[in-house]
């Protein structure tokens, strides 16, 4: 039996899952990968013995005859990789994709379309149809233990991101039968993202099926519901997270369902990996097939499209952009300005803005376009690399602030630095790779590594608290203590040659909002 080739396009975590699914197979060798950063890929080349390493993906596709592809790249470029493949000299057979889709439902189209005429295999890693616990709870409800199913119940944080995976779930649960309409609504009240991708910040659908069963899903709880998913049927209820199973039915307690399932590493990301093989070679359709993530997908647009029209939308939806994006874009709703302020406790403290919302006041940056203000939030790297330095000095300080990373940013905090950008240089990164390093994010840059992973994810709002007297440095990133460290046991060179602070942006970008300090004697 001749041996699969693999290629894999995007080397960080969900890449990384990718390729550990295929080392579980003796059918498949991944053969080579592609990520623009290069060390993201060399090491996940490392981990996996993988031969051959690129920073373009089309280089691999042009060069490689592969069977099987991952793609495991940010949202928005999903459609664009997937069609590259489907392009290829050497078409590869499968396509497995991370989801969601794409952040436009035309894209979504697409890439479904374009792989059925092409004959290509397309998944999409809904993969927690492979969770024992969920698959658990698709049995019972298929045995009736709780009769006939009439309605689900789900929550997240969102319904693009998260809820891709919970809209599919609906789907599994209800045979993958076809919705008849949905009626949604959405509030986008802060800037808020995921993987690039603009997400709501609180949002319901409302869905019908033509078995009349319905289905609730809503989004931006502040604290999470007593249940992740809740089915309920004419003569009981289950509740279903990724650990339990629980049944309730009419006379009887809450019981405890049991789930066996043999353990696998990588768990649902892998069962779905080595499930795609199985149907490659057989020819079944995956369960994770993109005919089944376009049903999920349509429900997340139609949600959108709801809230635009403000009435329900009968499917199948007939709109192809996002109009959640196309709200913000012509103005039918607006982000408010993320307001700068102090609270009456930081007041007391001694804290000062350094940062007004408004402008760079204060502040003088080099190249002048490489930082910017806009919807009350700092911006750095848009345009050019660059770096900001504030106008009045503070070599000793507890400085706080937020910061959000985009793909592969590399920026820096830098203190007690002089007019040449020469500070202690603390990086900002978009890296969660193990070790930690002298370069990783919450390092002493050069000296001292970071204690620990201070889980700084792209997209991802991140809180930041920084302490330097005359002779201590302390940092936390996300309540996580990174650095705490005596300057004098450093080289004298290391302390910095100058008294104020700065921020510099090398790569990709970054955004920063309630940036504030208390100078200390």
């Amino acid at each position: 039996m001749k041996t699969l080739t693999v290629g894999i396009i995007g080397c960080g975590g969900r890449g990384t899952a990718h390729a550990l699914g295929y080392s579980l197979s003796e059918e498949v060798r991944v053969v080579a990968c592609a990520d623009v950063h290069e060390p993201a890929a060399r090491r996940l080349a490392e981990t996996f013995d993988v031969e051959q390493v690129y920073t373009d993906y089309h280089d691999m596709l042009r060069r490689e005859k592969l069977d099987i592809v991952s793609m495991c790249l940010w949202p928005d470029l999903h459609a664009e990789a997937v069609l590259a493949c489907l392009e290829a000299p050497y078409r590869p057979r499968l396509i497995n994709a991370e989801k969601p889709m794409a952040p436009v439902y035309g894209d979504c189209l697409r890439m479904h379309e374009a792989a059925a005429a092409a004959g290509v295999m397309l998944t999409f890693s809904h993969q927690r149809r492979f969770g024992p616990h969920f698959r658990r709870a698709r049995d019972l409800i298929r045995d009736g233990a709780i009769g006939t199913l009439q309605r689900l119940e789900m929550d997240c944080s969102n319904l693009l991101d998260w809820g891709t995976h919970w809209f599919d779930m609906m789907l599994f649960y209800n045979e993958d039968l076809d919705p008849s309409w949905v009626m949604g609504q959405i509030a986008c009240v802060a800037d808020n993202l995921v993987f690039g991708a603009r997400i709501e910040t609180a949002g319901l659908a409302y869905i019908k099926w033509p078995n009349d069963v319905t289905g609730l899903l809503t989004t931006g709880q502040g604290t999470a519901a007593p249940a992740t998913i809740r089915v309920l049927g004419s003569e009981g209820r289950l509740d279903v997270d990724h650990r339990t199973v629980r049944l309730l039915r009419a006379g009887h307690p809450w019981e405890n369902v049991s789930v066996e399932a043999e353990p696998l590493p990588g768990g649902d990301t892998s069962r779905h990996i080595l499930d795609s093989i199985d149907c490659l070679r057989t020819g079944r359709e995956s369960i994770c097939s993109s005919n089944h993530a376009l049903r999920a997908t349509q429900l997340i647009f139609a949600t959108y499209e709801s809230a635009r029209r403000r009435t329900r939308v009968v499917l199948p939806l007939k709109s192809t952009d996002n109009a959640l994006l196309t709200m913000l874009e012509n103005g039918e709703i607006s982000i408010p300005d993320w307001p700068a302020f102090l609270t009456e406790e930081e007041e007391e403290n001694g804290f000062s803005l350094l940062f007004n919302g408004r402008d760079l006041a204060g502040w003088q940056a080099a190249p002048t376009d490489a930082w910017e203000c806009r919807g009350g939030i700092l911006r750095g790297g848009y345009a050019r690399p660059g770096w900001l330095q504030y106008e009045t000095a503070l070599p000793r300080l507890t400085l706080m602030f937020e910061f959000r990373l985009g793909t592969r940013a590399e920026a820096a905090l830098l203190l007690r630095t002089d007019d040449n950008g020469k500070g202690l240089e603390i990086p900002l990164k978009e890296d969660r790779w193990v070790p930690r390093t002298l370069t990783s994010t919450g390092a002493l840059a050069g000296y001292i590594a970071p204690a620990g992973d201070p889980n700084t994810g792209a997209s991802r709002w991140n809180w930041m608290e920084v302490t330097l007297d005359s002779t201590t440095l302390h940092v936390v990133i996300n309540d996580v203590e990174l650095l705490e460290c005596n300057l004098n046991d450093l080289p004298p060179d290391a302390n910095g040659p100058g008294e104020s602070i700065a921020l510099r942006i090398d790569g990709g970008h970054v955004d920063l909002r309630n940036i504030i300090a208390k100078p200390l004697s």
